[in-house]
């Protein structure tokens, strides 16, 4: 079913705004000031001013895109899922797909336990958000777009010659569980067609376990007995798999193969068609950078990457997953996983002993899992060889620091009377200066949820007031009451950005369109406002040194790679008295380091938590 039919209030959306052209260049101008010296800085402004001027290319653009936007609940929907997913060439994994790392349970849990646990909570949110039950999300207490999440269960990313496409099994009733780099397919219904309940799940997984193990010894026969003299090899246990993390255009052409064998296809199908991933890792991380570091890459086996979700569970019953960003925006399953995981804690508290028993025997009402089977070409062989070889020096030059903050939290920012995301955000800002030298462009996930179908937008945290921060900070003469006016100008700054953001006031979004409507067009050469230093050098076409996202005042824990090759990706949870930190890098580059930016993070959390506790010794009337 439609978002708009589970979600009724789908129908009161507005549709996306497309913001002015003068107010979106003003705004630009800004944000690339505290980038540029004055003489670059002039040459910008020449170029906006040439760009804006009247019977211009820009009006001609607006004018453009104001069409689009009078036929459309959302101009931008098709570009951006286009430009900025589907048609990206590149390997998903590391670079596109994201990861999550789950709280520990606080008791001994089994693998098949914590799977089936993490799996049933899933199912329940699945058959809420079918049964138009999932509460709307607010803000403000206005409803947002719930379009999202009717896109999770059942999804993949079909690979094509060129873009891919989003494929959607909506009335799916099986799960693709990966072990030993074998897939097998498993009903999580029963005949009636209702979910399996806890019981019956732990038995399934646990066959499914059985099977996948036993067959990692008799495979090791098998693929040496059935190699066949075309270089072509049958089995179950080929790490097919990997080919999701090829080239797109290598995948899609390998995937044509596949479905030119009957076997393959059948197999091929049934993964794609599942519900979700669910894969069993040998691993026992120790901690959660470990787990974060496995669930991002590892030796990225055991992860269709096309998948909308995979389910990561380890030997010792710790938990992540790794999430395909196309169809869905992290915070869709951040919201899912955190409602899944309160409601298992309450079942938990109050039946523990039922929940951690051991599986049952395999039921005879229900179908044995399956181990798919696969034939594969000797290019299939090869390009898995290379998927592997890829995919694993990617994961290897992702350096994953997690810092589990315990100093304080967004409760203290609050009595400071701070806002806690633009607090840390300053932060990021003042260990970016020190570490590196620079302000730099800076990206902050933001939403247009307010909006029909609405996405992200980008939140852009460098500012003038923000660099005055950090001058004030680093100069050893200023006052603290200079150094606290400037953390709340800065942070001021910082709250009208993401105020035009929620407001579809942004100015990436509306910058993309123009530039898509250039090439539309067929302006050659582009407008000079897309060839200037300044647009790259503050994030056009990605280019954010300092990736960021907040995934709010939640439990979970993830992280993404930096989008720059120089960069940081830094993604983080505030409660109440601590934070996770993740912090993402490249070892390839010799001047970023994360073990650096997280050493340097604390120290400055902890002067700016210093600051604000001296000031308000100054100032007995704030209450901190």
């Amino acid at each position: 079913m439609s978002s708009d039919s589970l979600f009724p209030t789908q129908d009161d959306l507005p549709p996306l705004p497309l913001p002015e052209l003068s107010d979106t260049l003003d705004r630009y101008l800004a944000t690339v000031r505290p980038l540029l010296t004055d003489d670059e800085y002039t040459h910008t402004k020449a170029c906006v001013e040439e760009f804006s001027r009247e019977g211009g290319e820009g009006e001609a653009l607006q004018a453009f895109l104001e069409e689009k936007a009078e036929s459309s609940r959302n101009w931008m929907e098709e570009w951006w899922e286009q430009l900025a997913y589907l048609r990206t060439r590149t390997t998903m994994a590391i670079y596109i797909n994201w990861m999550g790392v789950m709280p520990d349970w606080g008791f001994e849990i089994s693998n098949v336990t914590a799977a089936a646990l993490m799996l049933e909570g899933m199912m329940r949110m699945r058959a809420k958000v079918e049964a138009g039950e999932y509460p709307v999300e607010k803000m403000r207490g206005a409803a947002l777009d719930m379009h999202q999440f009717t896109r999770v269960f059942g999804m993949t990313r079909v690979p094509g010659e060129g873009a891919d496409e989003l494929v959607q099994q909506s009335d799916s009733k099986h799960i693709a569980v990966m072990r030993n780099g074998g897939i097998l397919i498993v009903d999580v219904y029963d005949k009636a067609g209702r979910p399996l309940g806890l019981s019956q799940l732990k038995s399934a997984l646990a066959a499914c376990l059985e099977l996948a193990d036993r067959y990692e010894l008799e495979d090791q026969a098998l693929e040496q007995g059935e190699l066949k003299r075309d270089g072509s090899a049958s089995g179950c246990r080929h790490n097919v798999s990997l080919l999701t993390a090829l080239n797109r255009d290598r995948w899609a052409e390998e995937r044509a193969r596949l479905l030119a064998d009957p076997t393959s296809a059948a197999s091929l199908r049934l993964v794609e068609s599942a519900i979700c991933c669910v894969a069993f890792e040998r691993a026992s991380p120790a901690s959660k950078e470990e787990a974060a570091r496995l669930c991002l890459g590892g030796t990225c086996r055991n992860r269709w990457f096309d998948k909308s979700f995979t389910t990561v569970i380890f030997e010792n019953g710790k938990c992540g997953m790794n999430a395909e960003h196309t169809p869905v925006d992290a915070m869709t399953m951040v919201s899912l996983f955190v409602n899944s995981l309160d409601a298992l804690r309450e079942r938990l508290n109050t039946s523990r002993a039922a929940c951690l028993a051991p599986p049952p025997p395999p039921s005879a009402a229900l179908p044995p899992p399956k181990l798919l089977e696969w034939h594969l070409s000797g290019s299939a062989l090869e390009a898995i060889e290379l998927g592997s070889a890829e995919a694993v020096a990617l994961a290897d030059d992702c350096e994953v620091r997690h810092l589990d903050f315990l100093h304080f939290g967004k409760g203290f920012i609050k009595r400071a009377k701070l806002h806690p995301d633009f607090f840390m955000q300053m932060a990021l800002q003042l260990t970016m200066r020190r570490l590196h030298g620079v302000s730099c462009a800076t990206y902050e996930t933001g939403h247009t949820r307010a909006f029909y179908h609405g996405r992200t937008d980008t939140v852009r945290t460098l500012s003038v007031e923000s660099v005055a921060f950090c001058d004030a900070m680093l100069d050893t003469h200023a006052s603290d009451g200079a150094k606290v006016g400037a953390l709340k100008a800065a942070c001021a700054a910082h709250g009208e950005q993401v105020q035009r953001v929620l407001t579809g006031q942004g100015i990436d979004r509306h910058l993309l369109g123009l530039y898509i409507a250039s090439h539309l067009k067929g302006l050659d050469p582009l407008p000079s406002l897309f060839n200037d230093k300044a647009y790259k050098a503050s994030g056009g076409g990605g280019s954010y040194r300092l990736s960021t996202s907040n995934v709010g005042y939640t439990p979970l824990c993830g992280g993404f790679a930096p989008m720059t090759a120089d960069g940081y990706g830094v993604c983080y949870a505030q409660l109440e008295s601590r934070m996770n930190v993740m912090i993402t890098s490249w070892k390839s580059c010799a001047a970023t380091s994360s073990d650096a930016f997280r050493d340097t993070l604390v120290k400055t959390l902890v002067e700016m938590r210093a600051l604000c506790l001296r000031q308000a010794v100054e100032a007995p009337s704030a209450k901190l």
